[in-house]
């Protein structure tokens, strides 16, 4: 009875592989044959790969000239080793040798050299960007410590943070993934778009900011900018779904905002066929044309939609022409505000988060120390009105800029103040000057942008900070109403400090807040059915 061979033995695999053997980087060159003819640059996670646990995959070379190997499959995983071994021995660190299959057959074979190159390079299948993201994801959710994930990140060659938003990144639709991968966004990038990608051409605005921010070369504020509208857009854009549906659940018809020459009209502006006044109730039960538009709040205005067939009269008093044209100049007015008010409140969640990461820097800078003793020791108008009207609103400010919770009482720092180290005593006193310079920028300072607006604006410029398109405009306005030719204007006060002027750290995922500047006008809006008014694109200049 004959001895059963292995089935691997029988086929003769091992033979056609080559003899596997470690070897030192340096003794492998690249084969002549390797179908890819120039030397391709190992990209960041393959090299971190490589450093952190060694080439995993043998490669296949043949014997050359001069005691050399050539390789022929592997060029990008025996470069990656050769910096490896550099990068060890300069730290005096042991390196791993590659493992290889030596080919001792094909020596002068270059035929079959070429062809099994080929074979590698045109029949390799490139992982998918989701099979990328989801193992990221997975690998996050399956370290068992902390150890585990920073090893794996390392691995990988990403950033900690990068694993950390891999699940939300994961959650992309094929579109965004798509829209990702052309737009070469990372993970962390990535779980941005995952969260505002139901915004329209959110990723084409957020690649235009990480243009801006390559081309600037300081950090991202331009994606966090882009960002901050892009939610602040899809909080109203849901404020308006959510009012919509509780109308369509009331059985009332939504409407689009009615135009010049529409014959829709305000229920507060008809009257019933014998001059009686018409009640909501009233229509709503008994009149077919009964409907309602959304304002810019989101409020419903209810109308009629064809007064004259349902026999309704007009209440008199302007014409419809003459009130129509003069609504649509109010509406544009109030909408001017509206869009302002909201680039001014998506601007401050972004500013007032680098400002808390310029409270917790290592030292303050010059320009930073010229700042605080300008303010405090000149003892500037807005330094002493917000020490005049400090506030719970004001500590909360000071507090997060300092990052600390004040306490309650008279003294909501003393703890922090006894705690807190000679080399960290300017930061605080730099959260403290913040909060005074914060306070007085209300939602509406881009009305009349004062010397105190612009100087802080500068100033966190020129610590790095990223100002947004409407930031920009608040500096432009007043160095226009400043010019040597312009006409003088008294600076006004600063208006004092409300709970909801002095947000500490605007929550990103918070709705818009309603709009009080102008008020709601009963029958001036926009169209129902195209949602909130437009925001600024994050990727206009």
């Amino acid at each position: 009875m004959s001895e059963k061979k292995n089935p691997v033995e029988q086929l003769g695999v091992l033979a056609d592989l080559g003899q596997l053997v470690e070897l030192d980087p340096e003794m492998v060159v690249l084969d002549v044959q390797n179908a890819r003819t120039e030397r391709v640059k190992p990209d960041p996670a393959l090299l971190a790969s490589v450093e952190r646990i060694g080439v995993q995959e043998p490669i296949s070379v043949r014997p050359v000239e001069g005691g050399k190997f050539g390789v022929f499959k592997g060029q990008r995983r025996w470069l990656a080793a050769v910096e490896a071994k550099k990068k060890a021995v300069s730290k005096g660190n042991p390196w791993r040798p590659v493992p290889a299959f030596v080919r001792t057959g094909m020596e002068g074979a270059d035929h079959e050299a070429l062809l099994l190159s080929l074979v590698e390079n045109t029949q390799r299948a490139r992982m998918t960007e989701r099979d990328q993201v989801n193992g990221a994801a997975q690998l996050e959710i399956m370290g068992v410590t902390e150890a585990d994930r920073r090893r794996a990140a390392s691995i990988l060659g990403i950033k900690r943070n990068q694993m950390k938003a891999a699940k939300q990144a994961s959650q992309l639709t094929p579109e965004a993934l798509q829209d990702s991968a052309r737009y070469g966004f990372d993970l962390v990038e990535m779980a941005d778009l995952q969260a505002v990608e139901d915004v329209d051409r959110a990723a084409e605005k957020l690649a235009r900011a990480k243009q801006l921010d390559r081309e600037a070369r300081k950090g991202n504020g331009n994606w966090q900018h882009t960002m901050a509208a892009l939610r602040q857009a899809q909080a109203d854009a849901r404020k308006v779904e959510a009012a919509k549906q509780a109308l369509a659940d009331a059985g009332v018809k939504v409407v689009p905002r009615p135009r010049w020459g529409d014959s829709s009209a305000a229920l507060s502006s008809l009257t019933t066929a014998t001059g009686r006044a018409l009640s909501l109730k009233a229509h709503a039960a008994a009149c077919a044309g009964h409907a309602a538009w959304l304002d810019e709040n989101c409020a419903p205005i209810y109308v009629c939609t064809s007064p004259e067939q349902y026999g309704h009269r007009a209440s008199g008093s302007p014409t419809a022409e003459e009130e129509a044209q003069a609504k649509e100049e109010e509406r544009k007015q109030r909408k001017h505000v509206i869009e302002q008010n909201r680039a001014s409140r998506a601007a401050r969640e972004v500013r007032h988060a680098f400002i808390v990461q310029l409270c917790k820097g290592k030292s303050v800078s010059d320009a930073g120390w010229e700042m605080i003793l300008s303010t405090v020791v000149n003892g500037s108008d807005l330094y002493r009105r917000f020490l005049n009207k400090t506030s719970e609103a004001a500590s909360e400010l000071v507090g997060a800029f300092a990052g600390t919770t004040p306490e309650k009482g008279e003294e909501p720092f003393s703890q922090l103040i006894r705690r807190t180290g000679k080399s960290r005593r300017p930061q605080l006193l730099l959260a403290q000057v913040a909060a005074a310079y914060e306070a007085a920028m209300p939602d509406k300072a881009w009305e009349s942008p004062t010397r105190s607006h612009a100087e802080w604006l500068r100033f966190l410029a020129d610590e790095g900070y990223t100002l947004s398109d409407h930031e920009q405009g608040m500096l432009a306005t007043f160095t226009e109403r400043n010019a040597p030719n312009a006409e003088a204007e008294p600076e006004p006060e600063a208006e004092a400090m409300t709970d909801a002027d002095a947000e500490p750290v605007p929550d990103a995922d918070a709705g818009p807040e309603t709009e009080t500047e102008a008020g709601p006008d009963a029958d001036a809006g926009p169209d129902a059915d195209a949602g909130p008014e437009p925001e600024a694109d994050g990727d206009s200049r």
